[in-house]
């Protein structure tokens, strides 16, 4: 980079008054953080009317592993913000934002230049990059990943070849902008150790006349992701809609993968189309921008998120389950449809999250979620024609898996 004035040129750091209690960078701590299988969900939540909450003060930590301190493991927030950032500017030193508006647009300045993000686009700043947030239309929230240790990449595609999914043309950085004005008592935000810390300075940190390099804050339109599917029978892992992933030294496991859930066609042959009951090795904690799910006809909201994490259980609720199986087995059962008006995505990883206490305790927690599959009755018959004679079964259905 190429600066007007060099950033070392501050006031030396200390601790932010008033403080940001709600963040967190440390799970090792059972006192700010707790293990539970239990299937989460959460209402949309705005921005409180009676403050002035700007970016960086509207995040808070829902949950996440292991440490900023170890440099592994990753954390997920929320923001719900009211107030552009003014006199003032953010840095993570802690490890890479990905940033996903559900609602109002953000304008990002960073050192390398400004990004206008709607609901739809992503964007990702890396570590020690100083940026503000400003509110171009009001009111703003939306949900933040954030990984230590590691970058953000795209996945491997393997057998799918050199085309589909997110393709590397579609990301974008900014263009040099520069600010040149004296600026008094400009202050910067650093958040280290999940704490916040401030020093101030006489000019703007956005003085970066020039850049080069591929270590630079970028954004994405979703809607420029090609999605793959089945066409002919099965229900595909989530894993095949990875935007984004930050990969471990396991082959296949990830810290962080960005997943999504966009608009798309649905023409699998005699499949339960919806995503299917499970529970695997991945903590799976999602977010949904507008629409319906897919897999909740009621209760996720756009603005909500839900955590399912390692080994629990999860999948459609009882109303989508009733609607698709009595689909199956008719004349609507192959026809092809095509899933529009809605976009979820996951955060999912191999680490197991500790949830916030604050998390747990807050009023916008369904506590209601588990009931959305009372009610969920077995379509079991042993005979093949639905009397109790004996089935022919595969070598794979022996064991009572499938």
């Amino acid at each position: 980079m190429y600066r007007i004035k060099p950033s070392v040129t501050h006031d030396p750091f200390h601790p932010r008054d008033p403080p940001n209690p709600r963040l967190l960078a440390d799970f090792h701590d059972p006192r700010a953080a707790v293990a539970t299988p239990t299937q989460l969900r959460w209402r949309p939540r705005d921005a409180d009317k009676d403050a002035d909450l700007d970016f960086v003060d509207g995040l808070y930590t829902v949950c996440g592993a292991g440490s900023s301190f170890l440099r592994h493991g990753f954390a997920v927030h929320m923001y719900a913000a009211n107030k552009s950032m003014d006199g003032c500017a953010f840095c993570n030193a802690d490890g890479d934002f990905l940033i996903v508006p559900q609602q109002g647009k953000l304008l990002i300045t960073t050192e390398c230049g400004k990004m206008l993000v709607p609901p739809g686009e992503i964007v990702v700043i890396p570590q020690g990059f100083r940026f503000a947030v400003d509110l171009p239309d009001g009111p703003s929230r939306g949900y933040v990943s954030e990984i230590f240790g590691a970058h953000f990449q795209l996945p491997d595609l393997g057998p799918i070849g050199a085309n589909g999914l997110a393709s590397a043309r579609d990301f974008l950085s900014p263009t040099a902008w520069y600010e040149q004005a004296h600026r008094p008592g400009y202050v910067i935000v650093q958040k280290y150790g999940g704490e916040l810390f401030t020093a101030t300075q006489d000019f703007s940190p956005f003085n970066v006349v020039a850049w080069h390099g591929n270590y630079v804050p970028y954004k994405y339109d979703l809607s420029k992701f090609c999605p793959f599917n089945t066409v002919l029978f099965d229900h595909a892992d989530p894993s095949v809609n990875t935007v984004l992933t930050a990969p471990t030294d396991k082959p296949g496991v990830a810290l962080l993968d960005f997943v999504i859930f966009p608009p798309r066609w649905l023409v699998a042959e005699n499949t339960f189309r919806p995503p299917y009951y499970h529970r695997n090795c991945m903590s799976e904690f999602m977010g949904l921008i507008y629409g319906v799910y897919e897999a909740k006809a009621d209760g996720f909201l756009p603005g909500g998120a839900s955590l399912h994490s390692c080994m629990t259980p999860h999948g459609p609720d009882t109303k989508t389950y009733e609607a698709t199986i009595s689909k199956l087995g008719g004349p609507e059962a192959n026809t092809p449809t095509r899933l529009s008006g809605t976009l979820a995505f996951m955060f999912e990883s191999a680490l197991i999250p500790r949830v916030c206490r604050w998390a747990l305790e807050s009023p916008s927690r369904d506590l209601d979620y588990y009931q959305c599959w009372i009610g969920l009755k077995s379509h079991f018959s042993h005979g093949k024609d639905g009397s109790d004679g004996p089935a022919t079964t595969s070598s794979d259905d022996k064991d009572g898996e499938k």
